[in-house]
């Protein structure tokens, strides 16, 4: 499954990039965030979390940073803890991107491969993307705050 996401920064590249790979090390808690953000928004839609298999923390590994002049991408790999093989791994960029002189993109696009086969198919189908989606909503924008403050926009 394909997941993508972006915001506007109204702050120049050149200002938010170097920031933004400044704080490599703070992207796990920005997914562990994001990630409990999506926790409630299963419970809100009806997704029992009654079951003690539940994963309790998110673990994210940032790759090497692929910088240039205009655009800068950061791979990296985002998975549930505890309970692995009950929750996708993402497989993700994060791309920060120059648009204009005051004006660059955050944004996030990866793939993820549901867990249990068909039924966890299913499932992604009819309720968990849409969970999927808020979380990488949620990571992308607490990134693009941390990066460009009160400059940050959603697109």
């Amino acid at each position: 499954m394909f997941v993508y996401y972006f915001v506007h920064v109204n702050r120049p590249f050149d200002e938010v990039e170097p920031r933004l790979v400044s704080q490599l090390n703070k992207l796990g808690s920005f997914a562990d965030a994001a990630y409990r953000e999506g926790e409630d928004l299963r419970d809100k839609i009806g997704v029992s979390r009654d079951h003690p298999v539940m994963a309790k923390t998110v673990q994210l590994v940032a790759g090497t940073p692929l910088r240039g002049n205009h655009q800068t991408t950061i791979p990296f790999a985002w998975e549930a803890t505890g309970t692995p093989g009950l929750f996708p791994k993402l497989d993700a960029d994060l791309v920060v991107a120059s648009i204009g002189p005051e004006l660059c993109q955050i944004a996030m696009r990866g793939t993820y491969a549901p867990p249990l086969g068909p039924l966890g198919r299913a499932l992604d189908r009819a309720v968990l993307h849409r969970v999927a989606e808020a979380s990488v909503k949620s990571f992308v924008d607490r990134v693009a705050q941390s990066v460009g403050g009160n400059g940050a926009a959603a697109a």
